[in-house]
């Protein structure tokens, strides 16, 4: 998956790259199923919970920090 999300190198937990790598490993081999243990689930829940998070912290962030620039415009009616 080159030039995707899911590239080696991002930033995702150890457990979303667990899971990614089960699911490219079964559609490679042409798999239809992938199962997951209770505690994979609830791990992979964690991780993706905590990812929603910190994306909520960075998008409040961004919002606090756009509401709070000033912005000035200066008009010149140059050679009206």
């Amino acid at each position: 998956m080159a030039g995707s999300v899911f590239e080696r190198g991002t930033p995702l937990s150890l457990h979303i790259n667990r899971f990614i790598d089960r699911v490219q490993g079964q559609d490679a081999r042409g798999g239809r199923d992938l199962v997951l243990t209770m505690t994979e689930a609830k791990d992979l829940l964690a991780d993706i919970t905590r990812l929603l998070l910190d994306l909520e912290t960075v998008r409040s962030a961004a919002v606090n920090t756009r509401s709070e620039e000033t912005i000035t415009v200066k008009m010149d009616g140059g050679s009206y």
